[in-house]
């Protein structure tokens, strides 16, 4: 999906005669800004909800096997 999605801005940046070199260092500086900030934020925020984070995934794995389960019987 990623080399289709690549693919479509290419052509695209082509038709509209975009300046590839800005284009890409924009992209990248954007890249990098918002990786930069969803790492300090899971840094911080994974310190303060490590046990409320881990208690939630148990329980969508739980109710996901179920679901699962009960479609297999199929009850639902």
């Amino acid at each position: 999906a990623t080399s289709i999605d690549a693919l479509a801005i290419g052509v695209s940046f082509a038709i509209l005669q975009v300046n590839i070199v800005y284009a890409s260092a924009i992209i990248g500086v954007v890249a990098f800004v918002l990786s930069y900030i969803g790492g300090m934020l899971g840094k911080h925020l994974g310190a303060f909800l490590q046990k409320k984070a881990s208690i939630a995934g148990g329980i969508v794995l739980i109710a996901v096997g179920a679901k699962i389960l009960l479609e297999h019987m199929q009850i639902i």
